[in-house]
């Protein structure tokens, strides 16, 4: 086949396996349990940095990066009322109900996987739940890492121009570009780690990148676009009021996670695909 006709054979492919295997369906849930995670989630970081010395205005710069401009005022709001009356209660509570919500989320992402692959997913509710809260964690380790790596790039760098005796003017601009893409490297990270050990099946990287490549670029793609609708074409704040930034957030975590599935069920497609060709080739076809 030319590369044209595998585009085509790819897309008619992911279209049949979003609606049996019932991608809108998952992403709506995740979508749902993201967003009641989401706040506890910034607020139990702001909270950590709030009893530290770490200016938490880069922390939100960094996350107003992330999130559609419509919601910046929101998180703002929210972030600096719990810094006017915060507490270790609060902490508490906001990382309690970080793990169960996102652990949630997860664990609808982990059995979307298993779906697209054609595995069996089928763990004691307790295990399932366990195991959804590590994955969790180790995606918030991941993001507070690269959190910490860019609040602290400069007195890192700095450190490491002395220690090696380099010259900042030389190697300051590549020190600089390396924070810029960290975002993205974490990223692909993250993604790859989801799409290799999830599945718990015997993956080739060759069919495991197509898929991390596919749901880091068109995230960053989506959630641009996504940006540039909602501040400048969208009415959902005169629609539905100060709430309309809810649904923003709703629907883009939507969008996101959709794409994060299939990502996966393109790793899957490459993975049935070679599969079969394997088979063939042992009967003799």
């Amino acid at each position: 086949m030319t590369f044209y006709e595998q585009i085509k054979w790819l897309i008619i492919k992911l279209i049949k396996r979003y609606k049996s295997h019932s991608l809108s369906t998952t992403s709506a849930y995740m979508a749902y349990y993201w967003v009641l995670a989401f706040f506890p989630f910034i607020i139990f970081v702001i909270s950590l940095l709030t009893y530290t010395n770490l200016p938490t205005g880069i922390f939100m710069e960094y996350v107003e990066e992330a999130i559609p401009k419509t919601l910046v005022p929101v998180v703002e709001n929210t972030i600096s009322q719990f810094i006017m009356y915060r507490s270790t209660t609060l902490v508490s509570v906001g990382g309690l109900i970080t793990l169960w919500s996102a652990g949630t989320a997860v664990n609808a992402l982990i059995k979307g996987i298993h779906i697209a692959y054609g595995s069996n997913y089928v763990r004691p509710f307790i295990m399932s739940r366990l195991v959804a809260i590590a994955y969790t964690i180790l995606l918030a380790v991941v993001l507070i890492l690269m959190m910490v790596g860019l609040v602290f790039g400069n007195r890192l760098g700095d450190y490491v121009f002395s220690m090696l005796h380099l010259s900042r003017g030389v190697f300051l601009p590549i020190w600089n570009l390396v924070r810029l893409v960290m975002p993205f490297i974490a990223l692909v990270m993250v993604m790859y780690l989801l799409y290799r050990i999830i599945p718990r099946k015997h993956l080739k990287d060759t069919n495991v990148w197509p898929g991390v490549i596919f749901t880091s670029v068109s995230w960053y793609a989506f959630s641009l676009v996504f940006s540039i609708y909602v501040d400048n074409y969208s009415k959902y704040n005169q629609l539905y009021g100060s709430i309309g930034s809810v649904f923003v957030l709703l629907i883009w975590l939507y969008g996101s996670c959709t794409l994060l599935l299939i990502g996966a069920e393109i790793n899957a497609i490459l993975q049935d695909t070679r599969t079969e060709k394997i088979a063939r080739r042992l009967s003799g076809n």
